[in-house]
Order: C-alpha cells, then sequence, then structure tokens
C-alpha cells in the first residue's frame, strides 16, 4: 500500500472513533429536567421551578426518578422526597389538591447565590455555624 492511502485510511480510522465518541458522550449525558417534562404532565410554573402531576407514591416517583438518573444527594422529609441534581433540585410530594407532585427548580434560581440556605432536610453541609447566629445545618443540627 502506498503511503498515501495509509494515510487516508488512518484519517478515516480516526473520524469514526471522533464521531463513535462524541455520540456516546451525548448518549451519555442524561436531563433529569427534560426527562421529567416527557414522562409528567406540567400544570403550573412560575419564575423558579414547573410543577408536574405524578401518580403514586412520592417515593415510588423519586425511586424512578433516581433510577433514570442517579441524583447527587437524596433526602426525604414528611410526605417529600428531594433529589438533588447537578443542575436542579427535584421535589417530589403533596402539592395542593395533588395528591403526588414533581417540582423541578433550577440551581440558578437562586440556590447557587446563596439565596436559600435550606435544601431541604439531610443535605450537608447546610447553613455555616456562624451564620445568623444559627448552629450549624445538616444532619443533629438541621434547620
Amino acid at each position: 500500500m502506498s503511503r498515501n492511502r495509509l494515510l487516508w485510511i488512518a484519517l478515516g480510522l480516526a473520524g469514526a472513533a471522533l464521531v463513535s465518541l462524541v455520540s456516546g458522550l451525548l448518549l451519555l449525558h442524561k436531563d433529569i429536567g427534560s426527562y421529567v417534562a416527557s414522562h409528567y404532565h406540567e400544570y403550573s410554573q412560575d419564575v423558579n421551578g414547573t410543577r408536574y402531576v405524578c401518580t403514586g407514591s412520592p417515593k415510588q416517583v423519586a425511586d424512578s426518578l433516581a433510577k433514570y438518573q442517579a441524583p447527587r444527594a437524596r433526602a426525604s422529609s414528611g410526605d417529600n422526597e428531594y433529589l438533588r441534581y447537578s443542575d436542579n433540585i427535584v421535589i417530589v410530594g403533596p402539592d395542593g389538591s395533588h395528591p403526588c407532585s414533581v417540582r423541578v427548580e433550577g440551581l440558578s434560581a437562586g440556590y447557587n447565590h446563596g439565596s436559600f440556605i435550606f435544601l431541604g432536610p439531610g443535605f450537608t453541609p447546610g447553613s455555616p455555624s456562624g451564620g445568623s447566629g444559627g448552629s450549624p445545618g445538616g444532619p443533629g443540627g438541621t434547620k
């Protein structure tokens, strides 16, 4: 084989490898917000988030969401289940006349800027121990 032909074969293989890599990365990227939007019916939206109607218990729904994409943190309080993802907080629980509701809030809604200290019980670390004269957040000191 000539040198030019081997060069073209090598470039073709490199291109195919690049296409495979990009395709694989795109398939790995899961977005919980778009998953919820495509699987549940939206009934309310405000500046900070969107609410969807769900069926079943909040724990069952939270389990199915966590099965689709594992959250970075998970906690529960009362009837609510909290799932924290890299871009969103997902709260599953009763809401008014809806016995099961999924609320998706972007972290850009204020969580990243310190607007909210409380991210649901069990999410640590909580508020700083010196902040507002309070005690440290988190287990045992949850605010």
